[in-house]
């Protein structure tokens, strides 16, 4: 027979609230990318990688409670040739991140545009 010890975890709790607010947990603020499955799946073991075309590029804002402001996007890349599949890549930023990616895309635009050939 296994004895049975009755401890401390018997006792009621307290009623006493804690003092002061305590911080919300929440998910860490990061920048990040997702990728389908479906995506590596199309990847073959022969190639190191696939090459697909932008199709197009949503995207939108909100403030969310667990994440706070965030910026997301979602880039639809899709097959090119015989094969037929589309894939769509989500990119969560947050502000700063969004306006630095902008800022950098704008200048290497300008650059591109302005460049001899």
């Amino acid at each position: 027979m296994i004895p049975v010890i009755y401890g401390s975890y018997t006792k009621p709790m307290s009623n006493k609230l804690t003092a002061g607010k305590l911080p919300m947990r929440g998910r860490s603020r990061r920048n990040a990318m997702f990728f389908p499955r479906e995506l590596r799946e199309a990847i073959s073991d022969l190639h190191s990688g696939r090459d697909l075309a932008l199709d197009s590029i949503n995207a939108r804002s909100s403030n969310m409670v667990f994440f706070g402001p965030i910026v997301q996007l979602q880039l639809v890349v899709k097959e090119t040739g015989k094969l037929k599949g589309r894939f769509v890549i989500g990119m969560d930023l947050q502000p700063d991140a969004a306006r630095e990616l902008a800022a950098t895309l704008n200048k290497l635009a300008d650059v591109a545009q302005n460049s001899q050939v």
